[in-house]
């Protein structure tokens, strides 16, 4: 991995090394913080519902799985070149052409969160589609239509803070995703249990109180890159002057990404209807254990932006040999941490599910597989860190062909056929994911390796 005038040493590796750690904290911490601030949304959501009512869980369990969530990361994969391109810009000291990167996204975005909310309008007819009942399909369609409205401006949100984490503010995004916890609970607190006056309206008003917080996050990201004077060096007000094909390589990452989360997303939005299929119990029990995962994937999922951005610093002066130390050290940093948090699930699981309900009967169907679902998170927090580097690397496709591949192609016929056909139920469940997470984690994994050994190219 040695290039022109980088002479690999001992002493050398030790200063890389101490130098990716400390700026992989710096900058993963607030990094990390958002994303449990944005999980903390759907926590609370599903904890405060959960225990209003678990029929109530299991409809805002499908409509956030099978819908809502598989929009959400359609729209953040399209917009997923803004935090590589503006961290390849900011590492040349190029802050107009940060901005650019910003400014160029904004019709874009509009664009994507149009579509999408056009795509998932006719809800009841999808979940129709996929099986559910005509009360279960009429009750989560209804939910995924009041949470749609929101989901525009959540990208936005995610266009803001992608170029703020491109530039090394990160923070700005945890601040403002920590107001708008004390907003969601005060909202789900009025709105699921008809407090102060407001109506009861269950899992309905939660889902009124997501798209009210989606909207305040936007309003305010947008406001913070427009007025701060400390970003006026990146001349976020002034036009970008570029047209449509000047950025196509962008757009090309984006529509790579957003094909890969797509895959994914699609994969567990089938487990969602794999689990329905099963009863309302398990389907219920299905949403818990994804939030009780959640935060440490959310923690990996930082860790992972935080990655990107030195993998694309070193990348954009093409230093092969740090690059590739950038991504090992995200690497074995993720690993380290969801390795312990693991440990921390597999033994304490009964008391994180409790968490989430007090349904006996969910909590019991759920503790015997702790060893599965913890195994399950180090495996899926690795391949997602492991994507991110490859992204770092300005890779466009061949993240999504393995992640493709491993979700569609082998997680869920896995499921389908441990669940089913097996008649292994949850269990079969959770031991295909476990399948399907590690051979993505592998081939990316391979891949990296693959990439770290040729020269760089832009």
């Amino acid at each position: 991995m040695q290039d022109a005038g980088t002479k690999l040493t001992a002493k050398w590796m030790r200063k890389r090394l101490k130098r990716h750690f400390s700026e992989l904290a710096r900058l993963a911490f607030p990094a990390v913080m958002m994303r449990i601030g944005i999980l903390g949304l759907g926590v609370a959501d599903t904890a405060m519902v959960g225990h209003y009512a678990t029929q109530h869980l299991a409809w805002l369990n499908l409509a956030n799985q099978s819908v809502v969530m598989f929009a959400l990361f359609v729209g953040l994969g399209l917009l997923s070149g803004v935090m590589v391109y503006t961290a390849n810009a900011f590492g040349t000291e190029d802050y107009r052409g940060a901005g650019i990167v910003w400014r160029r996204t904004l019709p874009f975005t509009a664009i994507v969160g149009l579509g999408v909310l056009i795509v998932v309008w006719p809800s009841e007819y999808w979940l129709t589609l996929f099986g559910q009942t005509p009360e279960d399909a009429a009750k989560s369609g209804d939910l995924i239509r009041i949470l749609a409205l929101g989901i525009p401006a959540h990208l936005f949100f995610v266009n803001c803070t992608m170029f703020l984490e491109g530039i090394k503010r990160a923070e700005i995004g945890f601040y403002l995703v920590v107001f708008a916890n004390i907003v969601n609970v005060v909202l789900n607190y009025a709105l699921i249990f008809g407090h102060w006056g407001m109506p009861e309206l269950g899992a309905e008003g939660s889902a009124w109180a997501s798209t009210a917080v989606r909207i305040f996050l936007a309003i305010t990201a947008l406001s913070f890159v427009w007025w701060t004077k400390s970003l006026q060096q990146y001349d976020v007000r002034k036009p970008h002057g570029q047209k449509w094909q000047d950025w196509r390589d962008q757009r090309q990452m984006g529509y790579a990404s957003a094909t890969s989360l797509a895959s994914e997303v699609l994969a567990f939005s089938g487990l969602a209807v794999f689990a329905g299929w099963l009863g309302t119990v398990p389907l219920a029990a299905h949403g818990v254990i994804y939030q009780v995962l959640g935060l440490p994937l959310m923690i990996s999922i930082g860790i992972g932006v935080a990655t990107t951005v030195r993998v694309g610093i070193a990348f954009s002066r093409k230093d092969r040999a740090d690059t590739a130390l950038a991504g090992i050290s995200g690497i074995i940093l993720n690993l380290v941490i969801t390795v312990c948090i693991a440990l921390l699930i597999y033994n304490y699981s009964d008391r994180m599910l409790g968490i989430f309900t007090d349904d006996m009967r969910i909590i019991n169907m759920l503790v015997p597989f702790a060893a599965i679902y913890s195994i399950s998170l180090v495996a899926d927090a690795s391949q997602m860190v492991t994507s991110l580097v490859l992204r770092g690397y300005k890779e466009t496709w061949w993240p999504t062909y393995l992640q493709g591949f491993s979700f569609a192609g082998i997680m869920l016929p896995a499921c389908y056929i441990l669940a089913f056909p097996v008649g292994m139920g949850m269990k079969g469940l959770l031991l295909g994911t476990l399948i399907g997470v590690f051979f993505s984690w592998s081939l990316q994994l391979a891949r990296f390796l693959y990439l770290a050994r040729r020269p760089l190219k832009n």
